[in-house]
């Protein structure tokens, strides 16, 4: 299995919660276990979400060019 470090800007309230949850001690396994339970949930697919993109500041990658505005 290949794993990738991923970064992502929470609340700490959200993070309480979710740590509050999950009943794990750490930030690190409480959103293992939640991105776990996202994947595998049957119900997960149904929420639709909005998500803040904000946009690239600064010189964009040659191979993004197509991809960002």
């Amino acid at each position: 299995m290949k794993l990738k470090i991923v970064q992502v800007p929470l609340p700490i309230e959200i993070v309480e919660i979710l740590k509050d949850k999950s009943g794990r001690e750490t930030i690190k396994d409480a959103l293992s276990d939640a991105v776990y339970h996202y994947i595998n949930c049957p119900l997960a697919n149904r929420i639709e979400t909005n998500v803040k993109i904000s946009k690239m500041r600064g010189r964009k990658p040659h191979y993004l060019k197509d991809f960002v505005d």
